[in-house]
């Protein structure tokens, strides 16, 4: 056998050993809460230790009906900063996320669509009542503020 070839073939086994590690490393479910703030998957000190390590965080949360056949809208974003807090004995997280250009979905058209210099922010928290509010860029007139529940998904990038 060809030295050269054995090199080539050597190289090659060694690139494919490395892409599969690298991806093995994905996005993997460390918390899950649902609406009342009630722990449905995981701890929550496995995320607050991700937390603290300055691993990236991305939430998901469905807002909507219950049922497969209800209106629905679904997102994931990325967490980008953090507050953990101890209140009354128990641990929380809270998370928010960058700003936004605000949209809205046409659920008859199937569409969704841009709203003009209106800015969305969120901040989702393992209570399960997060806040979120709508600003005007232009004015910096805040358009809409308010709470909502619903359950989230922690995401951890191994």
């Amino acid at each position: 056998m060809n030295i050269n070839y054995m090199k080539f073939f050597a190289l090659v086994i060694c690139l494919f050993a490395f892409t599969n590690v690298s991806a093995q490393k994905d996005w993997k479910l460390v918390y899950e809460n649902d609406e009342a703030g009630k722990a449905v998957y995981g701890e929550i000190e496995n995320l607050i230790s991700h937390i603290r390590d300055g691993r990236p965080i991305r939430m998901y949360y469905r807002m909507g009906g219950s049922k497969p056949t209800d209106r629905f809208v679904e997102h994931t974003a990325d967490a980008k900063f953090f507050t953990i807090m101890n209140s009354n004995g128990k641990t929380l997280v809270m998370a928010q996320i960058d700003p936004i250009v605000g949209q809205t979905p046409s659920f008859e058209k199937g569409t969704l669509t841009l709203k003009e210099n209106l800015e969305w922010s969120l901040i989702a928290s393992t209570t399960g009542e997060n806040d979120q509010m709508t600003r005007n860029v232009i004015t910096g007139e805040v358009v809409n503020h308010s709470t909502r529940k619903w359950g989230t998904k922690w995401f951890v990038f191994h």
